[in-house]
Parts: structure tokens; sequence; C-alpha cells
């Protein structure tokens, strides 16, 4: 009797422990399973935003592909910006997204011989966590140099684009960014000068659908 009343509090202890890690485990197990469901909801989402986007795009291109382009004005309004190739006679025109929250979507309305020959639905710095940061590295490395010396710096080739903003004048070089792997889903870095065409800035565009296979490329 007296060894059974000392081992009560022994066995006491080691039920209140079990059922510690039993709630632990549980916590932890709910805790690994929302997270799951968390990098579900996200990847459903971009999914989801591509689908819409392709939609969209698939739409408007009927209306808009050889036509000229006031077709595109009384389709989306005033346009925001005409970027112009500084090597050739093409353009790409930049329209506001109806309902855009954020002001990060654009359309964009290639033009060439003044008519409409792709349309692209893009999206700045699709990706915030990834997109910042990156930029914040490239752009310490060639802010304050002149187009030659940001294409020597950042070894990605020669831009696809040059092009030039009728609003503000300033030129931008545009360089394709998908043949990085690690880059992910930017498919374009974006670099901005100033008046003495020195950068001043960078940023990623991402594609969320396009009639064309290379939007930005000539």
């Amino acid at each position: 009797m007296r060894r059974a009343r000392a081992n009560k509090p022994v066995i006491g202890r080691v039920r209140r422990l079990l059922l510690h890690l039993a709630s632990y485990m549980l916590l932890a197990a709910i805790g690994a399973f929302s997270s799951g469901c968390i990098t579900a909801v996200g990847t459903g989402v971009n999914l989801v935003g591509k689908a819409v986007d392709a939609a969209d795009v698939k739409k408007r291109e009927k209306e808009l592909l050889g036509a000229k382009l006031s077709a595109a004005d009384e389709m989306f309004g005033k346009c925001l910006d005409t970027l112009r190739d500084i090597d050739s006679d093409r353009s790409w025109v930049i329209y506001p997204v109806e309902l855009d929250v954020m002001g990060k979507d654009r359309y964009v309305v290639e033009v060439a011989a003044e008519r409409i020959v792709a349309l692209s639905r893009t999206e700045k710095n699709s990706d915030p966590k990834r997109d910042f940061p990156r930029a914040l590295i490239i752009k310490r490395k060639i802010k304050g140099k002149s187009p030659k010396e940001c294409a020597a710096e950042l070894d990605m080739g020669e831009p696809v684009l040059a092009v030039r903003s009728d609003a503000a004048g300033l030129l931008s070089q545009i360089y394709d960014a998908r043949h990085f792997k690690e880059w992910g889903s930017p498919d374009y870095c974006i670099l901005r000068f100033d008046e003495q065409d020195l950068c001043t800035d960078v940023e990623f565009l991402g594609i969320g659908a396009s009639t064309k296979k290379e939007p930005l490329h000539t």
C-alpha cells in the first residue's frame, strides 16, 4: 500500500507530461497544416490572376490587333505615357487598368506603322518580397552610371529595348530577366535614367498575359 501511494505522484506527473506533449504535437500539426494552406492559397491566387489576365487580353485582342491606336484610346481612355524605341519607329503606349486598387497593373499597346501589333497586361514589381530587395542590390551597383556602364556592370547582355518617354523625355533600358532561373517570375528588369542619362532607379515588370511571345522585344 505504501509503495502504491508513493507511485501515485509519479504517475500523475507522467500523465501531465504526456498531456502536455500531446497538446504541443497537436498545435504543431495545426500550424504546419495552416502554413500549407496559406502556401496553397497563395499559389492559387497567382494562378487565378494569370488566368484573369489571359482572359482579359484574349477578350480585347480581336478588337485591337490591326486597328489604329484610336481603338485603344476608345477602349482604355487616355494613355498614361508613350515609350518610343530609340532605334525604330515602334512605340509602346501605356494605359491604366480599371479597378486596379494598387495601381500596379497596366495595359501596354505596341504600335508599328500606325497599327496595333500587340497587347499585354503587365504588373510592376509583381512579387514585392523578392523584387524590391533585388532591385536595391542592382541599384547600388549602377546608380549614377551611363547606359553602357550599366550594361557592363550587370553582365546581363545588351538590353532588349531602349525607349524614351513622351511624358518625361527620359530614357529607360529594358533587360530580359527570364533566363535567370533564380529570378523567377519577373519577366523584365527595367533601368530608369535621368536628364543626363544616368541611372536613377531599377524595377521589375511581370507579364500577366500578352498576344506576343516576347512582349517588349522589337
